[in-house]
């Protein structure tokens, strides 16, 4: 029987790394599958999120400052300001003034401004998922604005700078990294799987884990390599006549047990990773009751 609690054994990395070996298909399987989720939901989120294909069109306007009459004109415009101003009534009243039958709660919904550079060029953004609207409030405002300049001492005149085509527009197109994020938590969460499992894991994959659990029975090494010639040679006869057996070649069979009695000894066969503590105790346990000599243990 084994004469350690497996729980008590401390960190052993040659066992780490042969139980990691063992389950890394469990590590990768959960890395794609997680991915795939991540996907899959981000997917369904931006359809729902989404709704219908949604169109925008960017129009950039250039604005000319009276600089004679007011010096520091540009000072009062900000993007915070423009914004506001291609909301507010003399703009819209204007743009509803050239786009018949559009309402004001459409534009105010459909109409924001940007300055994302200089501050004489304006993009005027409209977004919504009726193109005919889309495309009529876009042509209003293309009268409406330059109109305003009439309006505000502080500027010359507004202009067309760049008069864009309609574009489809999403918002949501991040699949790359939603599949990548679902793929690092299934990533995460195997790995912590994986090694929490090993804390409980009894399987005996290193020499460490034999000489543990079976102190008084020699670990002789792998099969064909120099360590398990030398020791063989030291620790048994070196023309011994031995019998090799593995946990699933025990039988209880009274004429096998007197051909064990009848040699030299037996080596057990360690299937690192396969072999649990609990195999091997019924193996050794049962050898001993049947006096029948263990020699030694080989992977």
């Amino acid at each position: 029987m084994s004469n350690r609690d497996f729980y008590n054994r401390s960190i052993d990395l040659k066992r780490l790394f042969r139980q990691f070996k063992k389950r890394i298909w469990m590590v990768v399987a959960a890395t794609v599958l997680g991915a795939i989720v991540g996907l899959v939901a981000y997917i369904a989120y931006s359809n729902i999120m989404n709704g219908n294909t949604v169109y925008r069109i960017r129009n950039d306007y250039y604005i000319y400052f009276d600089y004679e009459a007011f010096p520091n004109g540009p000072d009062f415009f900000n993007a915070f300001t423009w914004d506001g101003i291609l909301r507010d009534d003399p703009v819209v009243n204007k743009a509803m003034e050239m786009a018949p039958g559009v309402t004001k709660q459409q534009i105010l919904d459909s109409v924001t401004g940007e300055i994302l550079g200089d501050y004489r060029i304006l993009t005027v953004v409209v977004t919504g998922t009726d193109k005919e609207l889309i495309q009529n409030i876009s042509d209003a405002y293309k009268v409406a604005l330059p109109a305003f300049a009439d309006v505000l001492p502080q500027i010359a005149s507004i202009d067309l700078w760049t008069d864009a085509d309609m574009e489809v527009y999403d918002k949501y197109t991040r699949e790359p990294n939603a599949a990548f994020l679902g793929g690092l938590i299934g990533l995460l969460v195997s790995l912590f799987a994986v090694l929490f499992y090993g804390i409980f894991d009894d399987g005996i994959y290193s020499e460490r884990d034999w000489t543990m659990n079976y102190p008084d029975i020699p670990y002789l090494g792998k099969r064909d390599t120099d360590e398990y010639r030398a020791n063989r040679s030291h620790l048994l006869k070196y023309d011994g006549n031995y019998i090799e057996l593995s946990s699933d070649q025990l039988r209880y069979d009274l004429d096998e047990f007197d051909r064990m009695r009848a040699v030299d000894g037996v080596i057990i066969l360690l299937r690192g990773g396969k072999d649990t503590v609990d195999k091997m105790d019924k193996v050794v346990y049962t050898l001993k009751k049947q006096d029948v000599n263990v020699v030694g243990v080989m992977e």
